[in-house]
């Protein structure tokens, strides 16, 4: 199957090896979100070496796999190597030799993936692996080394930032994002699936633009059909992913669930200093935890604005999290056993459908931007609620602009057009007063309407701007 999308990417690592020097390159992102099918499409017919990592492998058992692929790949030596320096100083004779693989360019690929699951407590895996690195790279067989690794955090923390000499050495870094709305509507074309764009806006919903969930998908199956046969069914095979996700991704540790948890209670997010309280953990561990969950794309952080000293909140962005904790595993309620009674249980769908559309409508803020004309505008993005205990509001998106105009979104997704009549009308200009007085805000104010299905009634006078969801297919 052809690589849907990921333009850019394949981009970065085609430069990568056409350069005249060694290049190490970093590619990382959550789980299922298509890294190795990148590297392996890309590069794959070049590699001279390619070694996976695993999360449950002792020492041991990771130097017998690194030693049966050195022999794979020509090394005379039939003994795992005893340590990590061996190992590497092996690899490179190998990937050396006159008839190893060759790139179009000329350069040794070397692909270790799941890169983080190497580093354990007491091994010598990463300095080995930085020694290789920085004595073979500038002398001799010139590398394309890519490492790859579901573990943003410890990928951001020990290869992008830290102080130590190898994040210095990496050449370039790749954070492979979920499908867009457009790249996935390219996927369900190219495999056959007769959806049109609801229905594709359903599945980000649910799965949130991974493609490995999309190509688990049937085309002769419905959305509901499938979601039923891979997430809701007691074998399902989608059942158990968010727990494996936070393993892979993540520490093993409670506070990752409850924090979740909380999370998805909680459409416009929570107080940090509340969700703290709330969870009891420590200060620290509780800070820990949302700085990994922030930098591994789950949740994003914004200030109120209209509350006193802007407290932070953190809120969740990852449609299949949701899922998981609405759906799969709910927090309030029973468990679902198929979709179309979840579809009938009208309370429980329509709070999830609000929340799902809202962050698949977070994600694709650029969309948004661009189809009101200010792609190019310095904003701010973040949800806001009122302050006042009666009469107050919500906004579900406040696009606050560098061009002194703050634009209130409202997200409706409806079954029908949505109706702009007299009591709609009041209720937007409502909100947009009370977000005036609250915020103290001196910008123009303008509402714009994000409605699914479009709109019917002719009292729009208080709408500046009217999307619909041709608007987050938009691709340039």
């Amino acid at each position: 199957m052809d690589l849907i999308g990921r333009h850019e990417a394949r981009r970065a690592l085609e430069y990568c090896e056409k350069t005249g020097k060694s290049e190490l390159v970093c590619v990382y992102g959550r789980r299922r979100v298509g890294k190795t099918y990148l590297v392996e499409q890309t590069l794959g017919p070049y590699f001279a070496f390619h070694i996976v990592g695993s999360k449950k492998a002792t020492l041991r058992a990771q130097l017998r796999e690194f030693g049966l692929e050195l022999a794979d790949r020509g090394d005379p030596n039939p003994d795992p190597p005893s340590s990590w320096r061996e190992a590497f100083n092996r690899l490179y004779k190998v990937i050396s030799r006159a008839d190893a693989p060759r790139s179009p360019h000329g350069k040794a690929v070397v692909f270790i993936d799941e890169f983080p699951w190497f580093v354990r407590q007491r091994s010598d895996f990463l300095s080995a692996f930085a020694t290789f690195w920085n004595r073979r790279s500038t002398s001799g067989t010139k590398m394309l080394v890519i490492v790859c690794g579901s573990a943003t955090s410890w990928i951001i923390d020990h290869l992008l930032t830290n102080d130590d000499d190898l994040a210095a050495r990496v050449t370039e870094s790749i954070f492979l994002e979920p499908f867009t709305l457009a790249e996935s509507e390219e996927f369900f074309r190219d495999r056959g699936f007769d959806w049109d764009r609801r229905i594709i806006l359903e599945t980000q919903m649910v799965f949130g633009g991974l493609p490995f969930f999309f190509s688990l998908m049937h085309p002769k199956q419905s959305l509901w059909q499938n979601i039923d046969r891979l997430c809701l069914s007691s074998r399902s095979q989608l059942r158990g992913e968010t727990m494996m996700l936070l393993e892979s991704t993540m520490r093993s540790s409670r506070i990752y669930v409850e924090l979740f948890a909380l999370l998805a209670k909680h459409k416009y997010g929570v107080p940090k200093e509340a969700a703290c309280r709330e969870l009891g953990y420590s200060a620290s561990q509780f800070a820990n935890a949302v700085a990994e969950v922030i930098k591994c794309g789950y949740a994003h952080e914004y200030r109120n604005l209209g509350k006193p000293h802007h407290p932070k909140y953190i809120q969740l962005k990852d449609p299949f999290i949701l899922f998981h904790y609405h759906v799969i595993d709910p927090s309030n309620g029973s468990p679902v056993a198929c979709w179309s009674d979840f579809v009938a249980d009208q309370g429980r769908y329509n709070q999830w459908r609000g929340s799902a559309f809202e962050v698949v409508c977070l994600y694709h803020i650029k969309q948004l931007k661009d189809a009101l004309g200010i792609g190019g505008v310095l904003t701010r993005e973040y949800p806001w609620s009122s302050e006042r205990r009666s009469g107050g509001a919500q906004v579900d998106l406040v696009i606050e602009r560098a061009d002194r105009v703050v634009d209130l979104c409202e997200m409706k997704f409806t079954d029908g057009p949505f109706l702009l009549d007299a009591q709609s009308e009041q209720d937007l200009i409502r909100k947009r007063e009370v977000f005036r007085d609250e915020t103290k805000t001196r910008f123009a104010l303008k509402t714009v309407l994000v409605s699914v299905s479009g709109t019917r009634g002719n009292r729009d006078g208080a709408v500046s701007s009217k999307l619909d969801v041709d608007d987050l297919f938009y691709r340039r």
